[in-house]
């Protein structure tokens, strides 16, 4: 149904009525549809589906979690590869005293 503003103004909880029955009322203004009512149902029902069609891919929320925690991610990968190059040197002094 299509319903000029005036008409909405004047008639505002018929219109309501008819949404929750199920009505998508178009309001127009100057002719042009600019806005419409709905029921909360079917307002849920396509936010539901919005939201699912524009849901992140696991690798963008990866990539935010990545940007959120940065400080924390480069603080412990800089640990991880200090103690790996600890071990290493390790492993390398040990072998260098087995040739000797």
């Amino acid at each position: 149904m299509t319903a000029p503003l005036y008409d909405i103004k004047a008639r505002f909880s018929e219109y309501v009525t008819m949404a929750e029955n199920g009505e998508v009322v178009e309001i127009t203004k100057h002719g042009t549809t600019t806005a419409v009512i709905i029921s909360l149902k079917m307002f849920n029902e396509l936010n539901d589906e919005y939201q699912e069609m524009h849901k992140p891919s696991f690798v963008d929320e990866v990539r935010k979690w990545r940007l959120k925690n940065k400080d924390i991610l480069d603080n412990e990968f800089a640990d991880i590869l200090e103690k790996q190059h600890q071990e290493d040197r390790k492993e390398f002094d040990e072998r260098s005293n087995l040739w000797q």
